[in-house]
């Protein structure tokens, strides 16, 4: 409703996205509150609008027969450029795809950011390779690509993504920069895995 949004500390189990359509919203927040991803949603989707902000926040990927297609969703179609004098952040959002050894999870993506102008501050998008019962096995907890940038100008500053089961980053908008980056191929699959051509940092052919 045009209103800037303050998490208190916990876990929140949503039914529906957290939708942000105004310019210049903020969502924080505070305790590094939990989202847990609603049935084939992601948890925040910021629309085709300038200078939001999100900040302090853990995404939670939830149930694989209902896996959400990103838990973080900037910007509805590819296309948009944003503004540079009023560009998107991110600071401090992190994301996890796995739960318990009985309970399996997934998403598609963790962050796909559609939009251009958009600045990406310390974020760690985990695909968990153990639980509190032991190592991960076997592909479980799926999720395709951790960062998925499709706009112009985007900029990430501290990014680390880990275990996924295709590309960590897929980067396909001109422009773009990274300022570190870590990451750590999955452990849990077998040599034809590597012979399927994934990698740690992919960017698309025509960029």
């Amino acid at each position: 409703a045009g209103l800037n949004v303050v998490l208190q500390p916990g876990i929140y189990h949503l039914e529906d996205s957290i939708v942000v359509g105004n310019a210049n919203a903020v969502l924080l927040g505070v305790g590094l509150a939990t989202l847990m991803a609603p049935p084939d949603k992601p948890c925040i989707q910021v629309g085709d609008v300038d200078g939001v902000k999100v900040s302090g926040i853990l995404l939670q990927a939830t149930d694989k027969e209902h896996a959400a297609p990103a838990l973080l969703q900037w910007g509805s179609s590819k296309g948009y450029s944003g503004n540079a004098a009023a560009p998107g952040a991110v600071h401090d959002v992190f994301a996890r795809v796995g739960a318990d050894e009985h309970t399996e999870v997934g998403a598609e993506t963790m962050f796909q950011i559609n939009s251009g102008n958009v600045i990406i501050d310390d974020t760690w998008l985990w695909r968990g390779d153990h639980t509190i019962d032991g190592l991960v096995y076997d592909s479980k907890n799926h999720v395709r690509t951790g960062f998925e940038v499709n706009g112009d100008d985007v900029i990430a500053y501290g990014l680390a993504v880990e275990h996924t089961l295709g590309h960590l980053v897929e980067w396909n908008g001109e422009n773009g920069r990274t300022y570190f980056y870590q990451s750590e191929l999955p452990y849990d699959v077998d040599q034809k895995y590597g012979d399927a051509g994934f990698s740690g940092y992919k960017v698309g052919d025509n960029v």
